[in-house]
């Protein structure tokens, strides 16, 4: 259903892509924009209220069944809300899958950067030298606690 069809009273779907938080809601009213937009569509104007008593209007393009708030997917069904999820999981599990391959390209530009740029070959001594030192404190402390 597009969003000019919305009536008083229809549901209507709040996904938030931030927060993962998802919710039926109910349209308060719709009401027609006359004003196109910069590029030529109609706007409906959607006021919907959520669960907790809040009411918040959306202008929405009327001939489409899905838009963006932000972070917030408002849809006039739950399959935009379902196929969003898939998107937003589907590309989190890419990243996942590239985790190694990350880990491995920083470890290889840790390498030549080492080899290449005396500054942070420089900084890398330096931070080897002071974790060297806080293992001897430690194995210090370790042992005057053994004593007393």
């Amino acid at each position: 259903m597009m969003f000019k069809e919305l009536k008083s009273g229809y549901p209507i779907y709040l996904f938030d892509r931030a927060s993962l938080r998802y919710e039926q809601a109910k349209v308060m009213s719709a009401q027609p924009n006359y004003q196109p937009t910069t590029i030529g569509k109609l706007e409906t104007n959607i006021t919907v209220q959520t669960k907790d008593g809040k009411q918040n209007t959306y202008s929405v393009t009327d001939s489409e069944q899905a838009a963006y708030a932000g972070t917030l997917l408002i849809a006039s069904n739950k399959e935009a809300v379902i196929n969003e999820i898939n998107i937003l999981k589907s590309n989190s599990e890419e990243v996942l899958n590239k985790v190694e391959e990350h880990k491995h390209i920083v470890s290889e530009c840790g390498k030549l950067l080492a080899e290449l740029d005396t500054t942070f070959r420089d900084q890398q001594r330096t931070n080897e030298r002071l974790d060297n030192l806080e293992n001897k404190l430690d194995e210090i402390f370790k042992f005057v606690k053994q004593k007393n």
